[in-house]
């Protein structure tokens, strides 16, 4: 058969499985929810707020203690006041602390003019948190040294003027994410309706060849993931993600092969976990999974040791990686490496659903299916 043969026949079963999809739209549905999910309850328990809640108590009461006061008030960062004194009263202070309600308690004591020493007591669960605890009040320290002029000072060079606020940057890898995710859950349910439907029969029998139903299946579930990634990219928006024109296409340039590959990869999946209810929590899980410990709610570099070591090898760390600082303005462009590396996993991806489903289909037939 021609290759132009060939490419009507897979143009045909895109076709035939876009309707298959408007059909089924919980199959939409689910692709849409989990990144809106996992990117919305991040914002909400790591990015809503930063301003910790803490208790200060002066019992010094000098015009020196008042400044301290004023410095824990008024310390702040690119996402806004690091604390929000809400409690004032020493026994009250203490059981909230002991009870983990409150991060931090500042005691200023009746010699502080003389000792120049705060005490503190914190819930001191070894979190990255606690740490941030510790270094927030430093530079609450630092600012009441600085209004008496003394103590060396620190300045930082930062690669742009402006911060990334962390919901914007959760927020667009979450839309990297909905891609990814897309592409392998959209395809793996497109093509296991091949097999729930007993359909496999006609096209092992089809002139087109076994190999034409996971090219069908991963092109589908590309083109799909980029209608179901919308309502993620506008969370996005509304947690304060903000890039233009020209950083979308520079990254797409990144995102869009690599989602090819993702949709082969599930097609994969799909011949040979073969049944949505296997198919779909063994997507999903290696999605999110993948969204926390490989670049995309924080950079690899801040991730853990542990997790550091993964992502050296696993595939979605570097997709984020090229991508991420494209969308945030600070590279320019994807490298040329990278660019090579995206586009032969999307050729390995096509190769991969062929090869599957031409084993798969043809495993199939002779069982008499």
């Amino acid at each position: 058969m021609s290759l132009l043969a060939q490419l009507r026949g897979v143009g045909a079963l895109v076709g035939r499985n876009l309707r298959i999809a408007r059909r089924r739209p919980d199959l939409l549905v689910q692709t849409m929810a989990v990144p809106v999910v996992v990117v919305g309850l991040a914002s909400v328990i790591f990015g809503a707020t930063d301003a910790w809640p803490v208790a200060v108590v002066d019992r010094a009461d000098s015009p020196a203690s008042h400044r301290v006061v004023a410095a824990i008030e008024d310390v702040s960062g690119a996402t806004g006041p690091y604390f929000r004194v809400v409690e004032t009263d020493p026994a009250r202070a203490g059981r909230l602390v002991e009870d983990g309600r409150l991060h931090l308690v500042v005691t200023i004591p009746a010699e502080f003019d003389t000792s120049r020493t705060l005490e503190t007591t914190t819930f001191n669960i070894n979190t990255d948190a606690m740490k941030n605890v510790r270094l927030r009040l430093s530079a609450a320290a630092n600012a009441v040294d600085a209004q008496a002029d003394t103590d060396v000072r620190a300045t930082i060079d930062k690669a742009k003027a402006q911060d990334v606020t962390r919901t914007a940057f959760m927020g667009a890898s979450a839309v990297i994410l909905a891609l990814l995710l897309g592409a392998a859950l959209l395809s793996a349910n497109v093509y296991a309706v091949e097999t729930e439907h007993r359909t496999t029969k006609e096209l092992a029998l089809s002139p087109l060849g076994h190999h034409v139903a996971g090219v069908g299946a991963a092109l589908t579930g590309w083109v799909l993931t980029w209608a179901t990634a919308v309502p993620t990219a506008l969370v996005a928006l509304a947690l304060g993600t903000r890039v233009d024109a020209r950083q979308v296409l520079l990254a797409a340039l990144v995102v869009a092969p690599a989602s090819l590959a993702a949709a082969g990869v599930g097609v994969w999946v799909a011949a040979r976990l073969r049944v949505h209810r296997a198919i779909q929590p063994t997507i999903i899980l290696v999605a999110i999974g993948s969204y926390f410990a490989s670049g995309g709610f924080v950079p690899v570099p801040g991730l853990p040791p542990l997790a550091r070591a993964l992502a050296t090898w696993w595939p979605p760390s570097y997709v984020f990686e090229w991508a991420n600082p494209v969308l945030h303005g600070f590279r320019d462009a994807p490298s040329a490496g990278a660019l090579v590396a995206v586009g032969a996993a999307a050729a390995l991806g096509v190769v991969l659903a062929a090869r599957a489903a031409q084993r798969d289909l043809r495993r199939s037939h002779a069982q008499g299916q």
